[in-house]
């Protein structure tokens, strides 16, 4: 007789880009372990396969994780994780001025995609042509830190040509799928620095897993009398991008 089965609890969420319901449990010790030895290794292929993997095993849904706005993927993994190991995030920061630990302490249910009003996906570069911008995804996170072009400008003109879904002008739409790297390469390279500003704008104001809090050091110093007075250190504190909710 094989041991017994435990019950995973079953969850919900809206994707952030999109608004669809999935349903997702809790990761469990096997994928925790795939985690931890993605990390330990430092390298970024194999932490996003990792996470990649976790996802998938989670969620219930049929998605094409490899599509989805990081963003979408940052939120899920922050609810795998919250739905495993508690809702409730505690980090350690060092305080500036004494150089003490900073204890934060805050829930994931506070933590949202904070979305700017000025962004746009469709982006008009002048009066006759435009171009339609889809998210930065999984595979384009892997494709960039595997480029050898580590030029911040290289690196930034390979974001902008891989993540144009298409052109379009007064006639027609110009899909980047049905044209070569070196026609978007002299498409990008024919924009006047101002029509180049719009599209990098994009990336600038594009959703972000976001939390705002404040650094408040409570820590006990010596003052010059060597009395001991509390430090009163204060500092907003803006946590973006799933690295920075986690120590």
């Amino acid at each position: 007789m094989g041991l017994p089965k435990i019950a995973l609890p079953e969850y919900s969420l809206k994707l952030p880009s999109t608004g669809e319901e999935i349903k997702y449990r809790p990761f469990l010790v096997k994928e925790e372990k795939i985690l931890l030895l993605a990390m330990e290794s430092e390298d970024t292929k194999q932490i996003m396969t990792a996470t990649k993997n976790v996802i998938q095993s989670c969620v219930y849904n049929d998605l094409e994780i490899d599509g989805l706005p990081m963003f979408d993927i940052e939120y899920i993994f922050l609810w795998l994780r919250a739905r495993a190991k508690g809702e409730k995030i505690e980090l350690n920061y060092k305080c500036p001025k004494c150089e003490g630990a900073i204890p934060l302490s805050f829930n994931i249910e506070d933590v949202k995609i904070h979305r700017n009003d000025k962004h746009e996906q469709k982006i008009q570069v002048n009066e006759e042509l435009g171009v339609m911008m889809k998210y930065p995804n999984m595979a384009l996170q892997v494709l960039l830190e595997s480029s050898q072009e580590k030029n911040q400008i290289e690196q930034l003109f390979m974001t902008i040509r891989l993540c144009i879904d298409y052109i379009y002008d007064n006639e027609k739409m110009y899909s980047s799928k049905d044209h070569t790297e070196q026609e978007l390469v002299d498409f990008l390279e024919s924009l006047s620095d101002n029509q180049f500003q719009k599209l990098s704008k994009f990336f600038e104001t594009m959703p972000k897993l976001q939390h705002e809090i404040e650094l408040n050091c409570l820590n006990n110093k010596s003052d010059k009398n060597k009395k001991k007075v509390v430090c009163g250190y204060k500092e907003p504190l803006v946590l973006e991008g799933l690295q920075s909710f986690f120590d």
